[in-house]
């Protein structure tokens, strides 16, 4: 005599997990207030990647992003974030009126890729903008680039700031020595993983782990109820738990298994005339290192574009990539791709790349540098807005965001001075067959600014 209203039995899609669906009756716990399975579900999870705790998250790595950083900093501060950032963590800014500073990581040469944050950048950063209270970066990036976390927290806490690492594609990271460390383990304060990104676990499910005192966990307790459903999923709380499960238990085979599986696809395609993977000696000067799980696949000097490669992969081979932008495609594995996967993607690529034809002066489209941010970005929200093109909209102020997703970094963010260099981004993207995201609907070729007429 409790929710939920299906009663655990299946009047329809047989296929759904009715028989897990259950709520915070006795015996089941409360992921608010967990002190039964749910707590020591989490407490393993904290034991297994190293932190000191661990907290289930419901609405994926975004619902954690701003739980973290509503508990580090107060309406009104200075934040220091790489340019390259998820969304959420503009998201976060948005809400909470945050002064933000940008942190631009170098290109990798002849990718359009973000490289690597140096702590050398956020110390230089420190020194002209004293009043930060937070730092913000990811880690590794949807392409797989890693920064020095360990560097950068070194220098944070002599000042005592603390580090907030969105390592939403990593939670692989740091449970097994065939792949690079966790940010958990290099001195992070804060740190968000996406399970169902790279492991075995459903979609949605993800986990904010906390090291330290710098962020006061009442104040996280306290923000995950502000971001969290008060009736969180038990199907999606029943795959995080059985992840850390299967981890325990298997997960050195699977890591070993999975390494083995990607040093012979990166071997195999070596003999690739034009396409590229992405790997650290493509430029080691911009990238700290790179998690060989993500197959970045690099289209610049080619006649095809990223977009291209994906569709036809799609069409001829059956193989669906995860994202592609103008000079690059990924596709993403895990301990659950096959040999047998890797051999049908190897194939597709070198296909792809024999009918593929050398057009050197063909670049990569790269992200944008955050421009003068005129206003905070609630505020341009709120203002009326028009919409004009790309090329009139340059010295204009934007009232929303303009993002490809994925993976969700914005190009453009309410209240700052459009650029030509911004202007001329988007429209490349778009001529290359990127589909393009804005806050305020608008056709192509078009953005939505502040309308000061």
């Amino acid at each position: 005599m409790h929710m939920p209203g299906h009663k655990r039995r299946a009047a329809h899609s047989p296929l759904l997990p009715w028989q897990l669906d259950i709520t915070e009756i006795d015996g089941f716990d409360d992921l608010h207030a967990p002190d039964g399975i749910l707590r020591d579900a989490q407490m393993r999870a904290a034991r297994l990647w190293g932190s000191d705790e661990a907290y289930f998250l419901i609405n994926g790595s975004s619902g954690g992003i701003l739980a973290g950083v509503y508990a580090s900093v107060s309406p009104g501060d200075r934040i220091l974030l790489a340019r390259n950032c998820h969304k959420s963590v503009y998201h976060a800014v948005e809400l909470m009126g945050l002064h933000p500073v940008y942190l631009e990581p170098a290109i990798v040469a002849g990718a359009g890729i973000a490289g690597s944050v140096t702590a050398e950048a956020v110390a230089r950063a420190l020194e002209a903008y004293p009043d930060i209270r937070l730092v913000v970066l990811t880690s590794p990036t949807y392409e797989g680039v890693l920064s020095d976390v360990g560097a950068i927290a070194a220098v944070l806490h002599n000042r005592d700031i603390p580090l907030f690492v969105d390592e939403a594609h990593g939670a692989h990271l740091g449970l097994s020595s065939h792949f690079p460390p966790s940010a958990v383990h290099q001195g992070a304060d804060l740190v968000v993983q996406s399970l169902h990104k790279t492991l075995p676990s459903l979609t949605q499910t993800a986990v904010l782990h906390r090291a330290g005192e710098r962020v006061s966990p009442a104040r996280l307790r306290h923000a995950l109820g502000v971001f969290q459903s008060t009736s969180p999923s038990y199907p999606l709380l029943a795959s995080m738990d059985g992840c850390v499960t299967y981890l325990e238990e298997q997960g050195e085979g699977l890591f070993d298994a999975w390494r083995q599986r990607l040093d012979r696809f990166y071997e195999e395609m070596r003999d690739l005339r034009h396409l590229k993977l992405l790997r650290r000696e493509l430029d080691s000067h911009h990238i700290y290192t790179h998690d060989p799980g993500k197959l970045v696949i690099l289209c610049g000097g080619t006649s095809l574009t990223g977009t291209a490669l994906m569709d036809a992969l799609r069409a001829e081979f059956g193989i669906e990539l995860e994202m592609a932008l103008d000079g690059y495609a990924i596709a993403m594995t895990s301990p659950q791709s096959t040999d047998g996967e890797c051999a049908r993607l190897g194939e597709a690529l070198r296909r792809q790349d024999s009918i593929a034809e050398a057009v050197p002066e063909r670049g990569s489209v790269a992200l944008p540098s955050m421009p003068e941010q005129m206003m905070l970005a609630g505020e341009a929200m709120r203002l009326p807005g028009r919409q004009v093109g790309f090329a009139e909209s340059v010295g204009q102020i934007a009232r929303g965001y303009v993002w490809a997703y994925p993976p969700g970094v914005p190009l453009v963010t309410p209240g700052v001075r459009i650029t030509t260099e911004i202007a001329v981004c988007l429209s490349e993207l778009e001529a290359s067959g990127v589909v393009l995201k804005r806050t305020f609907e608008a056709p192509e070729g078009q953005i939505e600014i502040v309308d000061n007429r």
